[in-house]
């Protein structure tokens, strides 16, 4: 399948919503920084996705078969074994403008991430209703134990020069630019797995549940 490029993903645009747990009088100067930010947010950013749909050739110990590329973690063979079809896809917020003031780039960066994660939860569910899927599940190199950033590699090689339509492109070290960009695969959950069970970082905004040494 030909890789499907999505121009525009909608994110929250309650400020309450993104920042929750902050609370500010009405007229708090940084109340105001933060609403400002938030039409930054609204009217300079595009969050923008590539979605390619894949089947699922063979799984056999810690090696995956997607698209006749070899992924290569334990976790992601028992996770994905029961699967006939995944989506990879590239999300990402985009450059930051290069016109704003040094105070409006702080607070953006500030609201960037848990408008990222709203981004990342309307990209799973679009791919849910329209693949009629009971629930979605996601998985992230560098995000569980035996798949490493590393594997970036790999879903960049799938994708071939689709990346470019998003302004997305890997780095050396394996990262991806812009910042506030993301990269995994998406697969229909029906064993109810949530990659956040595998992750450690806490402090993460997008965070759905919590660390299970088990997992």
């Amino acid at each position: 399948m030909e890789s499907v490029v999505i121009k525009r993903i909608p994110i929250e645009t309650d400020l309450k919503n993104l920042i929750s747990k902050k609370m500010f009088e009405d007229d708090s100067p940084i109340l105001l920084e933060y609403l400002n930010a938030m039409n930054i947010l609204n009217e300079k950013f595009q969050p923008m996705a590539i979605l390619k749909e894949c089947s699922l050739e063979s799984t056999a110990g810690n090696s995956v078969l997607i698209g006749g590329h070899v992924y290569k973690s334990k976790i992601l063979s028992h996770l994905l074994k029961d699967q006939q079809r995944i989506f990879l896809y590239l999300l990402t917020m985009g450059e930051m403008p290069a016109d704003l003031t040094q105070i409006e780039t702080y607070f953006v960066n500030l609201l960037k991430l848990p408008a990222m994660a709203s981004a990342m939860k309307n990209l799973k569910k679009m791919v849910q209703l329209e693949q009629n899927f009971v629930k979605v599940g996601m998985v992230n190199p560098g995000l569980i134990q035996d798949w490493p950033i590393k594997g970036n590699q790999t879903i960049f090689e799938t994708f071939g020069n689709a990346p470019q339509e998003i302004g997305v492109e890997m780095t050396t070290s394996c990262l991806m630019r812009p910042l506030y960009s993301s990269s995994g695969i998406l697969f229909e959950d029906i064993n109810h797995y949530c990659d956040c069970e595998t992750c450690t970082i806490d402090a993460c905004i997008g965070r759905e549940a919590l660390f299970c040494h088990t997992a």
